[in-house]
């Protein structure tokens, strides 16, 4: 039996497949944290998929998060998708605290395996409180 993954980011689209099931990867891994969500500002001529791991460039707008470079401290999970064009800005929830699966996040190429996404967080600044753990 062929299973068909639901997309998490595009939950409300209409779509047609003809399948014997279905599966879906799990956002949260439990309630505890319990999410909690802030606003925040996004820049120009930006695009963030729904469930970005996102962190504040030196502006104060929402960019993913990164190690390389300029470096973006990651500080929460985008709940939606958001893209911005030139001369566009937008804000956007993201999740401050929660307990995630790394597999239905969007990644930065920097955080390539396992041990580094599991320790993205850890140090990000106050109020964050967000816990990386594979599903069980």
């Amino acid at each position: 039996m062929a299973l068909t993954n639901i997309p998490l980011g595009n939950a409300g689209i209409a779509g047609f497949d003809t399948n014997d099931g279905f599966a879906q990867t799990e956002l949260f891994n439990s309630a505890i944290p319990m999410p909690v969500t802030e606003d925040f500002p996004v820049g120009q001529n930006t695009i963030l998929p729904a469930f970005s791991v996102v962190g504040r460039d030196a502006t104060g707008n929402l960019v993913l998060a990164q190690t390389s470079g300029a470096a973006v401290v990651p500080i929460g999970v985008t709940t939606a998708p958001v893209a911005t064009g030139a001369g566009q800005t937008d804000r956007v929830a993201i999740y401050r605290a929660g307990n995630f699966n790394p597999d239905a996040l969007t990644w930065h190429a920097d955080y390539a395996t396992d041990d580094q996404r599991a320790a993205a967080f850890r140090g990000s600044p106050a109020p964050t409180n967000i816990v990386i753990r594979k599903r069980l």
